[in-house]
């Protein structure tokens, strides 16, 4: 369950809830051959509440919006996210479609390849919301596969102005197949967040062309506030102070890279919320995300506060990078220990 929930810390989250199936296989398979795995495994995914369940342990009051189907996949989602101490009102249920429902083949190297349906996530109907339950949040999380369809748009957009109206920060973490689908209306959405997650090879996608700096540069052109570039093993890119700072990583033997971006996010969120430095929030996120790279699935598996705080315990750093390692174990023993 975590510990215990700081009732001044919340954050609203809207995104998608899927069930994630994981098969580990020895090697990718030839076009038209066979790919046999020991076993599948069944995990509760969907940035969304991959997202939920990873903040959630750092003491941070979780609200999720989504949608699932009615089925046996969706009782399984709504109950896990239940335990962890998700607050899930917001989730609705749609007779329209199953749960979205993932594929996910691991390589030894913990690269994973997805295949699959957003199935329910598509149809979340914004007019079943009130909004005094979403404002009683600090802050919202928004993903880019809301942007796919028009229900969770109406929605997402609906957030975007209640929070703002009233000085509240939305933060908006992109995804591969928004930046390759919708570039466009994501690259237009950029002034209207204030803290944007992208991947390296979605910020590739968005910009243009792979340079991770010159990407970086070319969305605060574009109006975006804060940016946060995740970079994998190699850690993120962020501005402090007006100048590109690269973030290092965490050192760790990855089995499964499934849901480490998310882990990174609900991390950088949780410090954000805290009022931490942009610094100090990338390095616990670097850790949070390479901790859960260590752990085969998302969902409930991203929980592993315990093992970032012991990367960020066991592992110095150089240069003024160990003064924050240092800061950040402090601020967490000041936030009530984990």
């Amino acid at each position: 369950m975590g510990r215990k929930k700081d009732s001044g810390l919340s954050l609203l989250v809207f995104g998608d809830l899927n069930m994630d199936m994981i098969g580990r296989v020895d090697a990718w398979p030839t076009p038209g051959g066979e790919c046999l795995c020991p076993q599948l495994e069944l995990h509760c995914g969907g940035v969304g509440a991959n997202c939920a369940l990873a903040i959630a342990p750092w003491g941070i009051h979780v609200r999720l919006l989504g949608c699932v189907g009615q089925d046996r996949f969706g009782d399984l989602l709504l109950d896990t996210l239940r335990k962890i101490g998700v607050d899930i009102r917001g989730v609705q249920r749609s007779s329209r479609s199953l749960t979205g429902l993932l594929y996910i083949n691991v390589t030894p190297d913990g690269q994973r390849t997805f295949f699959g349906s957003r199935g329910a996530n598509q149809f979340m109907d914004p007019a079943r919301v009130h909004a005094s339950s979403l404002l009683s949040s600090r802050a919202a999380h928004l993903v880019g596969y809301s942007f796919l369809n028009p229900g969770p748009e109406k929605m997402a957009r609906q957030i975007l102005r209640q929070f703002h109206s009233r000085g509240k920060w939305v933060s908006l973490d992109v995804g591969m197949e928004p930046a390759k689908r919708i570039p466009q209306k994501i690259l237009r959405l950029l002034p209207q967040v204030d803290l944007l997650f992208v991947s390296s090879e979605e910020a590739a996608v968005l910009a243009g062309q792979s340079n991770a700096g010159k990407s970086f540069l070319q969305f605060q052109r574009a109006g975006a506030k804060e940016i946060v570039i995740k970079l994998g093993k190699l850690g993120c890119l962020i501005s402090e102070g007006g100048l590109l700072r690269e973030v290092p990583s965490f050192a760790v033997r990855a089995v499964d890279s499934t849901g480490a971006g998310d882990a990174f996010t609900a991390a950088f969120l949780q410090a954000r919320l805290r009022g931490w430095s942009a610094l100090e929030a990338a390095l616990v996120a670097n850790a949070a995300g390479a901790a859960a790279a260590c752990r085969v699935g998302a969902g409930v598996m991203l929980s592993d506060v315990a093992g970032t705080l012991k990367l960020l315990r066991a592992q110095r750093l150089k240069g003024t990078w160990e003064k924050i390692r240092l800061q950040v174990l402090s601020r967490v023993r000041r936030a009530g220990g984990f």
